[in-house]
C-alpha cells in the first residue's frame, strides 16, 4: 500500500506539471485579470465542470449512464462544495484552482481513468465573482490485470497458484482498474484463501504497473497464505438469559470441518437476524492456534427485550386501493393504523412473543368498523436446527368490496430451511368465519354460505436468492404452495388451491441505480364449482400488490345487473417494473400491471357474469429509502376502466417495492 501511495504521489506531479503547461495557454485571460485585480478582498470564486470526450474514444467508458455517474462523482469533491468560499486576492485564487485540479485527477486515476487531461479557464466578466470553467477529458477506463505470487509453506503449492490465477483472469475479464476494484481484487484474494482453509494470509507486496500504450493496470500481489488449519472448538461468552444451545443452532461450522471465513461470517449474519443481540462478535483466536486446529470466540450481548413498532397507511381515491380494506360504499377512504409489540427471547431460547391490533376509523354510511388483533409465539429448534414453529390466534372484522366479514383463526406454521436460499413449509389452520354478502352479492338464502367452518393445510416450497427482502436490485424469488381445505356448513366440502410465483429483478448498471423488475403470479382451485366457494375463498385481483390501477379485489367480472364481482376458481396476474434511484435517498419506479380471471361462470342461470378479459393499469411511483426500506407513493391509472365503477386513478402509500 504504501508502494501505490507513493507512485500515485509521483503521477500526480507529473500530471501538476502537465496542468502548469496548459495553463499557460491561458495565459492571457490571467493577465487581463491581474491587471484588472490585483489585491481584491472580497470576490468569490464559481466553478463550472465541462466533461468532454475525444472522438476518438468516444463509447468505450463501460456501464450504462457512466458519464452521468462519473459527473456526479467529481461533483462530490470538496472544490464544489467550497465554490462560494471568499479568495482574498488573485494568487491564492491560482492557488486554490492548482489545488483543485490537482483533486480532480486524484478522483480521475481513482476511477480507473489514468491518462485524464484536465484544463482551466478564468472568466473575469464579473469583477466581484471569478468563474473557473474546469475541462476534463477522460480518456479510457484501464482494464486490470492481477501477477498473483504465493510464497511460503503454502499446502499443495503446485496446484494452488494456477488455479487462483485462472480464477481470477476470469474474473478480471471486464474489470476496470478503479482504486475501488484494486482494493476489492486484494481483498477478494484474501477472502478466497481465508474461505479454503488459510485462516490467516498475509500481503506481503502489493505494487501498480501502469502500461499506457496498453490501457492496462497490473497488480503485482505477493502473498503468503499460512497456515491450513481446522476448526477447534469454540469459546462462547454470552449473558445468562440466554441458552447456550440456542448460539450453537446458528453456528454453521463443526468441529473438525476445514476453517472456511464464510461460515463465520454468516453465522454473526444469523445471530444478529435474530434482534436478540445487541452486539456479536466472533473470530478465530489467533494465540490459541494448535498445530492445525484453530479455536473460535463468540461474544453475544443482550439487546432490549421489547418493542413496540406504529405504522400508519393511508389508502384509496375513489374506491380505496386498499391492503386488505377497500370499500363496500363507493368513494370510501381508509385509514389503517397499525400497533405491533415483540417481545424477544421470552422464555431464554430465543422466543418471539407478537401481539398485533390493527384498526380503521368506523365507517359512518354502514356503522361498521374494521379490527384485527392477533397473538402469536415464534419458537426456533423445536425439531432440527434453524427450524421455527409459529403459532397464533387472531380475530378480524373487515368490510370489502365484495363481502363483510368476521373470522376466528387459530394457525401453526412450521418452517425449515433446506438451504440459504431455499425453505419448506407446513402449516394448518383453523377458521370459523361469518360472511355477509346479502346486501353487495347474493340475496338467496343458502347462497352466501354465511357462517362455516374450515380447517386448511399448507405445503409450501420457497426459493429466495434476492439480495433484500424490501428492495431487491437481484435474484430471483419462487414458490410453489399447495392447500387443501376442509369446510364444514358450507356449500363446498373440500377443495385444493395450487399457487404458483416467480419474481425476477436484474441491474442494468454496476451502481445498481437502474432495476428492471418482473414478476408471475398464477392461483387455481380445484375440486368445486365456484358457485359453492365462500365469497372470501374465491379469486380476485386489484389492490394494492396486485393490479394497482384498480381498487382491492376490483380487477374481477361483475355479476350481470350486480354491484360486486363474481370471483373466480383461476386468476393471471403479472408486474414490470423500471426502477430508477437518483441518489441515496430518492428514486422513482414506472410499472405495466395486468391480471385476468378465469372459470368464473356461474351454474346458476339467474347469475350471470360479464365477459371475461384482461385488466391493465400503469402508472408511476416515487420513492424515499429509509435504514429500513423504501417509503413508496404509487399514481395507478386503470386502462379501460369502467364508468362509475373504477376510479381514474389510485393512490398508494406503503413501505418497501411491490415485490
Amino acid at each position: 500500500m504504501v508502494l501505490i501511495r507513493c507512485w500515485l504521489i509521483a503521477f500526480f506531479c507529473f500530471h501538476f506539471a502537465q496542468i502548469e503547461g496548459d495553463s499557460k495557454s491561458d495565459s492571457e485571460p490571467q493577465a487581463r485579470a491581474d491587471e484588472l485585480v490585483e489585491e481584491i478582498s472580497d470576490f468569490r470564486y464559481g466553478v463550472k465542470l465541462f466533461i468532454t470526450r475525444d472522438e476518438n474514444l468516444f463509447g468505450t467508458i463501460s456501464g450504462l449512464f457512466s458519464d452521468s455517474e462519473i459527473e456526479a462523482d467529481i461533483k462530490q469533491l470538496r472544490t464544489f462544495s467550497e465554490e462560494n468560499k471568499i479568495v482574498s486576492n488573485m494568487k491564492s485564487l491560482l492557488a486554490r484552482i492548482e489545488n483543485d485540479v490537482n483533486e480532480i485527477y486524484k478522483k480521475a486515476h481513482a476511477l480507473g481513468f489514468y491518462d485524464a487531461h484536465v484544463k482551466y479557464k478564468i472568466s473575469t466578466a464579473n469583477p466581484k465573482r471569478m468563474d473557473v470553467k474546469i475541462y476534463i477529458d477522460f480518456g479510457m477506463e484501464f482494464d486490470l490485470n492481477l501477477n498473483l505470487q504465493f510464497v511460503g509453506d503454502v499446502e499443495n503449492n503446485g496446484e494452488l497458484l494456477p488455479r487462483y490465477r485462472a480464477k481470477f483472469d476470469e474474473e478480471l475479464s471486464e474489470t476496470k482498474a478503479s482504486i475501488a476494484s484494486l482494493k476489492e481484487t486484494i481483498n477478494s484474494v484474501v477472502f478466497n484463501l481465508q474461505s479454503e482453509g488459510y485462516f490467516d494470509p498475509h500481503v506481503l507486496e502489493q505494487r501498480v504497473h501502469i502500461d499506457y500504450s496498453k490501457k492496462t493496470a497490473t497488480l503485482n500481489l505477493t502473498v503468503d497464505p499460512g497456515r491450513n488449519v481446522v476448526f477447534y472448538f469454540t469459546e462462547i461468552k454470552a449473558f445468562p438469559d440466554i441458552e447456550m444451545s440456542f448460539i450453537v443452532n446458528r453456528m454453521e461450522w463443526k468441529e473438525g470441518e476445514r476453517f472456511n471465513i464464510e461460515k463465520l461470517k454468516n453465522t454473526a449474519e444469523n445471530l444478529r437476524n435474530t434482534q436478540i443481540f445487541s452486539r456479536v462478535t466472533l473470530g478465530p483466536q489467533k494465540d490459541r492456534v494448535l498445530r492445525d486446529k484453530v479455536p473460535i470466540l463468540v461474544e453475544v450481548e443482550a439487546d432490549k427485550k421489547r418493542l413496540m413498532d406504529f405504522s400508519l397507511l393511508y389508502s384509496g381515491i375513489q374506491n380505496g386501493s386498499g391492503w386488505k380494506k377497500s370499500n363496500g360504499p363507493k368513494k370510501m377512504k381508509s385509514i389503517i393504523t397499525r400497533l405491533c409489540w415483540t417481545n424477544f427471547n421470552s422464555f431464554g431460547g430465543g422466543e418471539k412473543l407478537r401481539a398485533t391490533l390493527e384498526g380503521t376509523p368506523m365507517n359512518m354510511e354502514s356503522k361498521r368498523s374494521d379490527y384485527s388483533f392477533e397473538l402469536a409465539l415464534t419458537k426456533p429448534d423445536v425439531i432440527f436446527r434453524n427450524d421455527t414453529l409459529e403459532s397464533s390466534l387472531a380475530r378480524r372484522q373487515e368490510l370489502t368490496n365484495v363481502f363483510f366479514k368476521k373470522s376466528d383463526k387459530i394457525s401453526m406454521i412450521f418452517c425449515y430451511p433446506l438451504s440459504p436460499v431455499t425453505i419448506i413449509s407446513l402449516s394448518g389452520e383453523f377458521w370459523k368465519n361469518y360472511i355477509d354478502g346479502s346486501e353487495m352479492f347474493f340475496r338467496e338464502s343458502g347462497d352466501n354460505n354465511r357462517r362455516y367452518e374450515s380447517f386448511d393445510s399448507y405445503l409450501e416450497f420457497i426459493f429466495d436468492n434476492t439480495d433484500d427482502i424490501l428492495n431487491p436490485t437481484k435474484g430471483y424469488k419462487a414458490f410453489v404452495k399447495f392447500s387443501n381445505s376442509r369446510l364444514w356448513h358450507s356449500s363446498a366440502k373440500r377443495m385444493q388451491r395450487f399457487d404458483s410465483w416467480f419474481s425476477y429483478n436484474h441491474a442494468l448498471d454496476k451502481n445498481k441505480k437502474n432495476i428492471f423488475s418482473f414478476y408471475i403470479f398464477q392461483k387455481f382451485i380445484m375440486g368445486t364449482a365456484v358457485d359453492h366457494i365462500p365469497l372470501d375463498k374465491r379469486l380476485y385481483a386489484g389492490g394494492l400488490n396486485s393490479v394497482r390501477g384498480y381498487a382491492n379485489q376490483m380487477a374481477a367480472e361483475f355479476v350481470a345487473g350486480g354491484d360486486s364481482p363474481m370471483g373466480g376458481k383461476l386468476s393471471v396476474e403479472f408486474c414490470t417494473e423500471i426502477r430508477k434511484k437518483f441518489n441515496e435517498d430518492y428514486g422513482m419506479v414506472l410499472f405495466f400491471d395486468g391480471a385476468k380471471i378465469f372459470q368464473n361462470k356461474s351454474t346458476r342461470p339467474h347469475l350471470r357474469t360479464e365477459p371475461a378479459r384482461w385488466f391493465f393499469s400503469y402508472g408511476f411511483g416515487l420513492r424515499y429509502f429509509t435504514s429500513i426500506g423504501p417509503l413508496r407513493v404509487d399514481f395507478a391509472f386503470p386502462i379501460r376502466g369502467r364508468k362509475k365503477i373504477d376510479s381514474k386513478m389510485q393512490f398508494i402509500i406503503s413501505l418497501g417495492q411491490a415485490f
